[in-house]
């Protein structure tokens, strides 16, 4: 008998199987957890084809994938052998690189999820995925190591299991035919050196996902009293690789000299656009990565250049920046009924990040617009992608932006 979970309004995660302990033969283990796994493709506005990977079914009209398979999608289906059907972005959890989907009027099977007592070094696994768009194979191999962060938490399981393109948000099964992973990436140039994200996760994807958009939303605290002029700064800040975004308020509380208090201290910076101190990463990437003093702390004048090496310890991660800054004249910028100048500063090189162990080095490009009648950052984008066992939940694909300026 299975024992079930109720994880979210009508989605039915099956996370036990009472006496399943007898490992099933490939071709059984197959025929059971293949009709769970689908291929899903993405396209852009115009229906071009972006990008294709594998879905797996955990939930009447629900199934979890990796966010970087839907990065810059317009439309998504999921498919197989011959049959498609249109999708859409329910929850999304980019910081663990999982995305949970919905379909209507679909009734695939969904799988059993083992609970983490399950995950044994040495156990043999076997995945399926769409591998090149090649649906449903399967391949095996051995569950070769837990990975986990510097809190001693579970971030990746690694496998000698061979996964291609195409194979991320696929299944990792156990002997029995239960869930154990969603396989995400692997390290090039290297053997045999493959990783899943945990399946005792995807439970979880729905009120991260709720939790993160509601502390993303939150208004700050309203002042009784402060400054007076432009007060209110909203910004939008777009996942680039999901198409989500939320606003990113900043409130004028107080001005103390040349230093400005922002959301009741939340954020403190200097005239200019120089950072003292913050406490809340809402900016995204902008506020992550950020060199002690801001990305520009002063105008900056057309030709300038200059380098940034940094360290950073954010939570349990560590961001590393290897940067040189190019600043480059650029068109005037339009908010509302207002014009401002701006210059560009380019900002190239590498970023190296990462927790418990394993860290991620990318190149690394980044671009602010600067508003020197603002004195402060009023565009800014940012890309990273490497390769590393966390590499596909920490890359980097945002936009942020100013989009109003107001008194209150």
């Amino acid at each position: 008998m299975r024992s079930k979970h109720l994880i979210a309004p009508g989605l039915l995660l099956i996370a036990t199987l009472a006496g399943a302990q007898t490992p099933l033969a490939p071709e059984a283990l197959f025929e059971q957890a293949s009709p769970s796994v689908w291929v899903v493709r993405t396209a852009d506005a115009a229906q071009r084809p972006l990008r294709q990977g594998s879905a797996v079914v955990i939930g009447p009209g629900r199934l979890i994938t990796n966010c970087h398979v839907l990065r810059q999608a317009k439309s998504l289906t999921v498919g197989r052998e011959n049959v498609s059907y249109g999708a859409t972005l329910e929850h999304a959890d980019p910081e663990r690189d999982l995305c949970q989907i919905k379909v209507a009027n679909f009734h695939a099977p969904p799988v059993a999820i083992a609970g983490s007592d399950a995950l044994k070094v040495g156990a043999r696994v076997y995945a399926i995925g769409a591998p090149r768009g090649m649906e449903t194979t399967l391949s095996d191999g051995l569950l070769s190591g837990l990975r986990r962060n510097a809190q001693g938490q579970l971030d990746a399981i690694q496998v000698t299991v061979p996964l291609s393109g195409g194979s991320s948000g696929g299944g990792l099964f156990d002997a029995q035919g239960r869930l154990i992973g969603v396989t995400t990436y692997g390290l090039r140039e290297s053997q045999n050196l493959n990783f899943a994200l945990p399946a005792t996760w995807i439970t979880e994807v729905p009120e991260r996902a709720q939790a993160a958009l509601a502390a993303r939303q939150a208004p700050p605290a309203v002042a009784r009293a402060g400054p007076t002029g432009d007060r209110v700064f909203e910004y939008r800040l777009t996942d680039r690789m999901t198409g989500l975004s939320q606003p990113v308020v900043l409130r004028l509380d107080k001005v103390d000299g040349d230093t400005l208090v922002f959301n009741q201290g939340e954020r403190i910076e200097r005239k200019g656009g120089g950072l003292v101190s913050i406490k809340q990463f809402r900016g995204g990437e902008f506020d992550l990565a950020a060199p002690s003093e801001g990305w520009i702390s002063k105008p900056p004048e057309p030709g300038q250049t200059w380098t940034l090496n940094y360290n950073k310890h954010v939570d349990s991660r560590t961001v590393s920046m290897n940067l040189t800054a190019t600043v480059h004249a650029d068109a005037p910028v339009t908010i509302g009924a207002r014009t401002f100048p701006t210059v560009r500063v380019q900002f190239r090189g590498h970023t190296h990040r990462g927790s418990g162990g394993f860290y991620n080095s990318s190149p690394y490009l980044a671009n602010a617009w600067y508003a020197p009648d603002l004195g402060r950052v009023i565009r800014f984008e940012a890309s990273a992608r490497g390769n590393a066992p966390n590499a596909a939940h920490q890359a980097v694909d945002e936009r942020l932006e100013l989009i109003d300026i107001r008194s209150e």
